[in-house]
C-alpha cells in the first residue's frame, strides 16, 4: 500500500460485494509505529490519521469493485 491508495477493512470485504455500507480511508503515511502498525490511514469521518496493520486492511481497486 501507498500514499494515496484507498482502504477498508478485510472483514468488510463481504459487505462491500453486497453493496453495504463499509469503512474507507485514505492511506497518508508509511513507515515503522508502535504496536506493529505500518501505515496511517485518515478514515472517513475523522480529523486524525489513525495507525493501522497493512494485514488488516484491503485495498479498494477493480478486483473489489467488479462483481
Amino acid at each position: 500500500m501507498q500514499v494515496g491508495d484507498l482502504v477498508t477493512f478485510t472483514f468488510q470485504t463481504s459487505r462491500w460485494r453486497k453493496g453495504e455500507s463499509v469503512d474507507i480511508g485514505l492511506v497518508v503515511e508509511t513507515g515503522k509505529f508502535t504496536g506493529n502498525t505500518n501505515i496511517k490511514v485518515l478514515w472517513k469521518g475523522e480529523t486524525e490519521p489513525r495507525v493501522q496493520k497493512t494485514s488488516h486492511l484491503r485495498l479498494v481497486d477493480k478486483s473489489l469493485t467488479q462483481s
